[in-house]
């Protein structure tokens, strides 16, 4: 008897969406560089600018709302005692970053890039962008009262996918050639007048597990078409046990080159110059430790990622 064995990737979403503006401000923060340590896994992508606009602050919180110049805008509100953003006699102090040369003095506040939250004697609270407010209440990390649809503000294009398996993601990203060539040659998707590295952002994957399914007898209709099915016997009590003995761990590179070759295949993306067309016949792939078949579970992606090839729907 002869059987095969399938591979399910799990992935997650290893911190929210930053734009390329933000993440010049961010790569040298100790607590952003933690959380993006574990990703492997990177796409480079861009929508229209989504800023804040009309803030006002008040005694509990903060009243904003969320537009990108495209649709209807996002009516929130955002709790500081509820969020632990301050404690119930304590007071919060607002900071905000604009995306215009002259900041506004007083609320209502426009054309806001970012806001940032202290307590009273100046200690860093937590800080939103637009997109980062998004993920966080999708995610459930953060309670706010939304009046709208949140991922109106969650579509992108996809320009390019690659991989940080040997080195970390700040350190790849920084001089990266088709980083760059995306900032330099793609122009404004929303208003003319707004820079492309306030649009083109990044988000990061890291590989978090895997399941393993075993087929044995008739299990054709689980080979796609065009693919070779990898046979394993399982005639003896020997052959049977190599199968414990060829699970691959969760930061295997293999697990990393899969989902790569999977997406860039899938999406074909203008700035990957290698599309993987004979896909999933890779090397170094999972099929090289005997998977005949990958498939990809991406967690905590409230995300809508697409080209004109391929489209992922968001995942919360």
């Amino acid at each position: 008897m002869t059987a095969i064995k399938n591979i399910i990737i799990q992935a997650s979403t290893t911190y929210p969406v930053i734009s390329a503006w933000e993440y010049e401000h961010l790569k040298l923060e100790k607590v952003v560089l933690k959380r993006m340590k574990r990703c492997t896994i990177y796409v480079i992508m861009q929508r229209p600018l989504t800023y804040f606009n009309n803030v006002i602050p008040d005694d509990d919180g903060l009243r904003f709302d969320i537009i990108d110049g495209t649709g209807p805008p996002l009516n929130c509100y955002l709790p500081f005692a509820k969020n632990g953003f301050c404690e119930p006699t304590g007071t919060t102090d607002i900071e905000f970053g604009f995306h215009k040369k002259m900041p506004d003095k007083a609320a209502p506040f426009n054309d806001v890039a970012a806001i940032k939250l202290r307590r009273a004697n100046g200690s860093f609270i937590v800080w939103f962008s637009p997109q980062k407010f998004i993920y966080e209440v999708l995610c459930g990390n953060v309670t706010a009262e939304i009046d709208g649809n949140p991922l109106q503000f969650s579509d992108y294009h996809v320009h390019y996918i690659g991989q940080a398996f040997d080195q970390e993601i700040w350190k790849r990203l920084t001089g990266h050639s088709k980083f760059q060539s995306v900032l330099i040659r793609e122009r404004p998707m929303g208003d003319p007048s707004t820079h492309a590295p306030m649009e083109v952002s990044i988000a990061m994957l890291s590989i978090v597990g895997f399941d393993e399914v075993l087929l044995v007898g008739s299990y054709e209709a689980f080979v796609p078409a065009g693919v070779t099915a990898i046979q394993h016997s399982l005639i003896t009590s020997k052959d049977s046990d190599r199968y414990s003995k060829t699970w691959l761990e969760p930061n295997a590179p293999e697990l990393t080159n899969e989902v790569e070759a999977m997406l860039i295949n899938q999406f074909k993306p203008n700035y990957n110059d290698i599309k993987f067309k004979i896909y999933p016949n890779i090397k170094s792939g999972t099929r090289s430790k005997g998977y005949t078949t990958a498939s990809l579970v991406i967690e905590k992606m409230p995300l809508i990622l697409s080209t004109p090839n391929h489209r992922i729907e968001p995942v919360i």
